[in-house]
């Protein structure tokens, strides 16, 4: 008798399940109410979101757009409900997820591999994508005899481009006080007229202070010194595709005449044509300055392509290297493998949403003043800055102490030791594997330098 009630108990339970489900797929619909109450494909009338015969899902095709984008994720990551019960558990009972999961409760919450998936999808596609638009800068960091102090008084006494020289690579000398010295308006400060390239020599107006200070004297190269002696031969400088089929605007042709060129007598009693003095900023002059920018350009394109492809698969093989050690740590309890690679996929999937937190400041105050050679950030932007980098480590540590005594169950004391020695040991490991992956990318594109 007690066992038939329970049966009519779960039967109708079922059905008041089934009933509710079919409710909030109305909700969903709201007014664009499909016509039809049985499944399209088997013919079985229709009591939820799926058919429970065939399994087919009852897909309202006159739905919105943003519906199929939502449906894909509830579908494919089971992304509905469950995930914000999932993130919640995640974050604050850490282990719990693990601890559920090994003890067969799994559709109550999303699927670890699932949630890992989708969180280092996204993170690795926003994290490049924002390393890529500012991979091109980082050559302007630490080019050039630039001096800070310099830089500075220029800021503040507001001085105007005043003088004119001949220099090379002004593009970059804009970029460089942009990014690294954070002068605004480096662009209206500095008006350059090209030879040839915008990134080789220019006739260049910009403050005294820096042609005294951060520039000096040297010598015309000779592919440019041979390119205006050959455009002054000309008569006219003005006309169009007059040399090498390229186009020359005035800008070209007034730097080209203003170029001063003295005629001196040798001993010979013979005239030489003697080019005037020009300046330089960077360190070196004898690379065609345009190739030279090219080459960069490449190899930190390159190099942030090849992070991007290998480092997912990076951290997809520190996953089973992570549950091996835990393994081996814990190889008194005799867990299943599997076990222990659920719990890896946690720990990591918290890792990388905490990994958002100190890249949010590096990216907000400038990863390139950070790589510079001083900084440019203020006192509290670095102590910020300071409290997350060091803070970031210390968080991850606590979680992964809490979630170790949550599904291993051993003491405190002894859980702390293990969990010191195995974030320190497995840091190392990752570093080192790390160094290793880059030195390789480095090695493979150094010939494009």
């Amino acid at each position: 008798m007690l066992k038939k009630w329970k049966e009519y108990w779960e039967t109708r339970s079922r059905r008041v399940h089934r009933k509710i489900e079919l409710v909030r797929l109305k909700r969903i619909r709201k007014k664009k109410i499909p016509k039809y109450s049985y499944c399209k494909n088997c013919g079985t009338p229709l009591e939820g979101m799926y058919c429970y015969r065939c399994g087919q899902y009852a897909l309202d095709t006159e739905q919105p757009f943003w519906k199929y984008i939502r449906q894909y994720f509830e579908n494919v990551y089971q992304f509905d409900t469950k995930i914000w019960r999932t993130l919640w558990y995640m974050f604050t009972r850490p282990g719990f997820l693990t601890a559920e999961f090994n003890a067969g409760k799994i559709n109550s919450y999303v699927h670890p591999f699932r949630l890992y998936m989708c969180i280092s999808v996204v993170f690795f596609a926003v994290f490049f994508m924002l390393v890529g638009e500012r991979a091109n800068d980082f050559n302007a960091l630490n080019d050039g005899l630039l001096r800070r102090n310099i830089v500075e008084q220029m800021k503040k006494s507001e001085t105007k481009a005043d003088t004119t020289i001949y220099l090379y690579q002004v593009p970059r000398l804009v970029k460089t006080l942009s990014l690294r010295f954070n002068v605004e308006n480096a662009d209206s400060l500095i008006h350059f007229q090209p030879i040839d390239n915008p990134y080789g020599l220019s006739r260049t107006t910009l403050p005294c202070l820096l042609v005294d200070s951060c520039f000096h004297q040297t010598n015309i190269a000779p592919q440019d010194w041979d390119f205006i002696k050959q455009s002054r031969a000309l008569k006219n400088l003005n006309i169009e595709n007059w040399i090498d089929g390229k186009n020359y605007g005035p800008d070209n042709v007034a730097a080209i005449r203003a170029f001063r060129v003295d005629s001196i007598r040798t001993e010979n009693d013979s005239l030489v044509l003697q080019p005037q003095k020009v300046y330089i900023w960077t360190d070196d002059v004898e690379k065609d300055a345009e190739v030279d920018t090219l080459q960069k350009e490449q190899f930190t394109n390159n190099v942030v392509g090849g992070l991007s492809k290998w480092t997912p698969f990076y951290m997809m093989f520190l996953l089973p290297l992570f549950a091996a050690m835990l393994k081996l740590f814990y190889k008194s309890k005799r867990m299943p493998y599997m076990w222990h690679f659920v719990h890896a996929i946690h720990l990591n999937t918290v890792f990388l949403i905490l990994l958002c937190v100190p890249l949010v400041p590096l990216f907000a105050y400038g990863i390139d003043d950070l790589l510079a050679n001083q900084q440019t950030l203020n006192t509290v932007q670095l102590n910020s800055l300071r409290i997350t980098l060091v803070g970031f480590p210390l968080v991850m540590f606590i979680y992964m102490l809490v979630s170790f005594h949550t599904v291993y169950r051993q003491g405190w004391v002894k859980t702390s030791l293990k969990a010191l020695l195995f974030f320190t040991l497995f840091t190392l490991i990752a570093t080192l594997l790390a160094c290793a992956l880059l030195v390789w990318l480095l090695a493979t594109e150094a010939d494009t330098l």
